[in-house]
C-alpha cells in the first residue's frame, strides 16, 4: 500500500465491489475521487440532498460533512448506507455501489478555460461560450459541467447546451439564467466578460439518452432548454427510430428562445419518425398575438395529448429538465398515466439558495 503525506494526513483506500482500488486524498470526498478514476458512479447534485450517489460501507470509517439522517430513512443507515459526497475517509474502506453500466467510464478533468462570448438569448438567459485550449470533451449530451472564476466560493454547475460532437473544437457552450443575487450569474450579467478565465470540471451527472423505441417526452422551462436540447441533438444525430414531442414551457414571448435550434433537430431527425417541438405560454397577456397554447405545460400535455388518445404515455420515456415545481409537476401527470418511474428522467436546476433536491446554478 502507497501512502501520501498531505499536511500531515494520509492518502486513504477505497476498495469498490472488490473490483476497483481509489486512492482518496485527505479531505476529498468518496464520489470526487471515483469520478476522478473514471467510475460510472450514480450521482447529480453531489451536496448531499438527492442521495443518487448513496453506496454501502463494508468496512473502514468515514467523516460525514453532513447529517445523512436529513436524506436517508433509519433503515439505510442501519445497513451502512452513506453518502458519497459527504463522505471523507477516516480509514481505508470497503464499499459496495451499484455502477451504471450503460454510461462510459470518463474521468472528470480539472482544467482552465476562457470566455470567448457571451450572447444574449432573452432578457435574462445568455449563451456562454468557453474556450479550453486541448479539451477532450468526452461528455455526454445531458451531462454538465461545474465553472467557477477567481474569488467565486463555491462553482457552480451548467448543463451542456450542445451534443458534444456539435461542439466546435476546444469549446463549451452553456444556456445560463441570470439568477437574483446569484454570486455567479450577477457577476457575469455585471460586465463584459469576454477573455476572462474560468477554471472548468466535467463531465458531471447522470441525465442523458437512453436507448428506446417509444416516443420521447421531454419537457423543459427556462434554461432547462440547454439538457433537453442537447439530448434531442445528440439522438438526431445518431439517427435514432422513434418519435419526440418537446414541450417548452415559458412565461411570455420575450422569454423564447432556440427556435432556430430546435428547427435543426427537426430537420435532421430520422425521416420515417416525428419530431415535433411546441412552446407553451402561462404569462402571455391575453390581448397578444400569441396564437400558440397558453397555460401550464402539464395543462396542455394532458389537454393536446392525453385527452385526445394522441399519446401512449404508458409506453413512453419521459425527460424533464427545468425548475422544480415543472418537473414535479410532469412526474405527477406521466406517473398518472401509466409511466414508469424508471422511465423518468430529470434534471432539476435549482440556484444555489434553493431547496434541496438538484445541483446548484446562481
Amino acid at each position: 500500500m502507497l501512502w501520501g503525506l498531505f499536511g500531515g494526513k494520509r492518502e486513504r483506500q477505497a476498495h469498490i465491489n472488490s473490483e476497483h482500488v481509489l486512492t482518496v486524498a485527505p479531505g476529498q470526498d468518496l464520489l470526487s475521487a471515483g469520478l476522478e478514476a473514471g467510475l460510472p458512479w450514480p450521482h447529480d447534485c453531489r451536496q448531499g440532498n438527492c442521495s443518487t450517489c448513496q453506496c454501502r460501507l463494508i468496512s473502514g470509517k468515514i467523516r460525514a460533512r453532513t447529517d445523512f439522517e436529513t436524506v436517508l430513512a433509519p433503515d439505510q443507515l442501519s445497513e451502512g448506507i452513506i453518502l458519497a459526497c459527504q463522505s471523507e475517509l477516516r480509514s481505508d474502506v470497503e464499499i459496495e455501489v451499484a455502477l451504471e453500466a450503460d454510461r462510459p467510464a470518463v474521468p472528470v478533468v480539472h482544467c482552465t478555460g476562457t470566455i470567448r462570448a457571451a450572447n444574449a438569448l432573452t432578457h435574462d438567459i445568455v449563451e456562454l461560450v468557453v474556450t479550453v485550449p486541448g479539451l477532450e470533451h468526452k461528455g455526454l449530451a445531458g451531462q454538465y459541467a461545474e465553472l467557477s472564476y477567481e474569488g467565486l466560493a463555491v462553482p457552480r454547475s451548467y448543463s451542456f447546451a450542445k451534443a458534444p460532437s456539435n461542439e466546435d473544437p476546444d469549446e463549451l457552450s452553456f444556456y445560463i439564467r441570470k439568477v437574483p443575487n446569484g454570486e455567479f450569474t450577477e457577476w457575469l450579467f455585471a460586465e463584459d466578460r469576454v477573455d476572462t478565465s474560468l477554471k472548468v470540471s466535467l463531465p458531471y451527472g447522470g441525465f442523458r439518452y437512453h436507448q428506446g423505441e417509444s416516443t420521447m417526452i421531454c419537457i423543459a422551462g427556462g434554461s432547462g432548454m440547454s439538457a433537453i436540447k442537447a439530448v434531442l441533438e445528440q439522438a438526431a444525430l445518431d439517427q435514432v427510430e422513434r418519435n419526440a414531442l418537446f414541450l417548452f414551457g415559458a412565461r411570455t414571448q420575450q422569454d423564447l428562445y432556440g427556435q432556430e435550434a430546435m428547427e435543426a433537430v427537426r430537420m435532421a431527425w430520422h425521416p420515417e419518425y416525428s419530431f415535433e417541438y411546441v412552446e407553451v405560454l402561462n404569462m402571455e397577456p391575453e390581448d397578444s398575438d400569441w396564437s400558440g397554447p397558453r397555460g401550464l405545460v402539464t395543462d396542455h400535455l394532458k389537454a393536446a395529448y392525453v385527452e385526445t388518445h394522441a399519446l401512449d404515455i404508458g409506453s413512453a420515456q419521459g425527460y424533464l429538465c427545468g425548475p422544480p415545481p415543472m418537473i414535479d409537476a410532469a412526474i405527477v401527470v406521466l406517473e398518472a398515466e401509466g409511466m414508469s418511474t424508471e422511465q423518468i428522467f430529470f434534471d432539476k436546476f435549482l440556484d444555489a439558495s434553493s431547496i434541496p433536491g438538484g445541483r446548484a446554478g446562481g
